[in-house]
């Protein structure tokens, strides 16, 4: 999808969001929970709060798909939407800092499954409708990127990224304690 000028259709999108949940969750497959939970990055991050921001992002575009503000689904306050992502991320993190495991975990196979039922009906060209026709409030300054955009960064690309991430400090934990 990283192809300049291609314009990728619904098939390519979805095989690409399955190939990269499914590499991404056979990678924590191989977690142990105390993996998940105990190891921290120099930001505080464990695994965990990897997923919770995953699940977040992706809730985001499923509240916007359904004609919400997105700082709904990240379950922010309003003033921090369009702020510096940092700052959003962190609330995140802060909101779900006593969250178990096993919730976290059902929050983002649920938020995924979620997200998938509501691309499934959708056609090419409905993924190339413009985020405006989504947007809850007409007066704001409209959004005419295509909606597949938005799609492919909270999914296969946001699960590519954090994969590395969680990946790595998994394998720099391991490093340390040999």
């Amino acid at each position: 999808m990283d192809t300049i000028g291609a314009r990728p259709g619904k098939a390519e999108l979805v095989s690409e969001i399955e190939q990269t949940w499914a590499k991404l969750n056979g990678s924590l497959s191989n977690l142990t929970p105390e993996q998940m939970t105990q190891i921290r990055d120099p930001q505080g991050w464990t695994v965990q709060d990897h997923l919770v921001h995953l699940a977040a992002w992706e809730r985001s575009v499923v509240t916007f798909l359904q004609g919400k503000p997105r700082y709904v689904g990240l379950g922010i306050d309003e003033e921090l939407w369009g702020g510096e992502d940092d700052i959003i991320n962190a609330s995140v993190q802060e909101k779900h800092k006593s969250m178990a495991l096993a919730e976290a975990l059902a929050d983002f196979h649920s938020v995924h499954a979620q997200l998938m039922n509501l691309i499934d009906p959708m056609s090419d060209h409905d993924l190339y409708r413009p985020n405006s026709d989504y947007q809850p409030d007409k007066t704001a300054e409209l959004d005419e990127r295509p909606i597949i955009g938005m799609i492919y960064s909270n999914t296969a690309n946001h699960f590519r990224e954090h994969q590395e991430w969680i990946e790595g400090l998994v394998s720099e934990k391991h490093i340390e304690g040999s």
